[in-house]
This record gives C-alpha cells, sequence and structure tokens, in this order.
C-alpha cells in the first residue's frame, strides 16, 4: 500500500506548493477574526506574500498590523515546525477590481389566478372517462356561478 507522500509525488502539483498553500492558510487564520471576511484569497510570488482583499480600508490596516505579522510568521516557522522552506522578505496588501456580483430577487412576484369556464371539448372514446369529464365540466359550471 502507497504512503501518501508517494502519492502526493506522482501528482501534477508539486508537494511543495500543497505545503505553502496549507503555510499560506494558517497564515491567515492567525490574522483576527474581523479581517477574515475581508480577505479574497493570499498567495506567495518569490519572496513576497500578498494579500487580496474586497476593501481599500482592510489594506491600510494590513500595512499597520505588517510587524505582527511578521511576528506570526517567524513563531509559526518555529514554534509550529511549519512554513520552514518558505522564505518571505516582504508584504504587501492591494485590493482586487473585481467586483461582487450582486443578485437581485423579486419580490413583487403576482400570481394570477386563472378562471375555468368549462370550454373544452371531451375527446373520450370510453363512455365511463366521457361521463366523468362532462362531471367536471358541470362542477366547473356551477363553481362559476
Amino acid at each position: 500500500m502507497k504512503n501518501i507522500k508517494e502519492i502526493l509525488n506522482h501528482l501534477p502539483i508539486p508537494y511543495d506548493k500543497i505545503k505553502i498553500q496549507k503555510c499560506l492558510h494558517t497564515i491567515t487564520k492567525g490574522l483576527p477574526q474581523r479581517y477574515h471576511k475581508y480577505i479574497s484569497y493570499v498567495y506567495l510570488k518569490g519572496e513576497t506574500l500578498y494579500f487580496v482583499t474586497k476593501h481599500q480600508a482592510i489594506n491600510f490596516e494590513l500595512y499597520q498590523k505588517l510587524n505582527e505579522i511578521k511576528t506570526m510568521l517567524r513563531l509559526i516557522q518555529t514554534k509550529m515546525n511549519r512554513c520552514k522552506s518558505i522564505k518571505i522578505s516582504s508584504i504587501k496588501a492591494y485590493t482586487s477590481l473585481q467586483k461582487e456580483k450582486s443578485i437581485t430577487i423579486e419580490r413583487d412576484i403576482k400570481f394570477y389566478k386563472q378562471t375555468l369556464e368549462g370550454n373544452f371539448t371531451n375527446l373520450a372514446k370510453n363512455p365511463t372517462i366521457y361521463e366523468k369529464f362532462e362531471n367536471i365540466r358541470e362542477i366547473i359550471k356551477n363553481r362559476k356561478n
């Protein structure tokens, strides 16, 4: 039976990229809770860590917390023995230009009740079924009155 590392080595994605993604996930989870809903995603390019946010104000706050993010990263690398292979020299943040699609739901759906008049042609050849359709026609005409 194969080990999980052997299986991951056969995948087209290198195993290091999976480690990097796990590391970036722990970095974002280490941030305060209020930032989680405003960060779209995080990626690493070279030795620069990029935060892609949904609002410009979060960029400013991330730049203010830059030293705390770097100390948190060092703590993750030393104490938790994760992200040792990743070197991050600078951290940058920017806002994505993609606007979220807003879904509009019409709440004023009007339902019209169709009035039945009982005008239909009875094409049934079986006499019992023909009689049942005629009974339905009479019920519809009596309801209208």
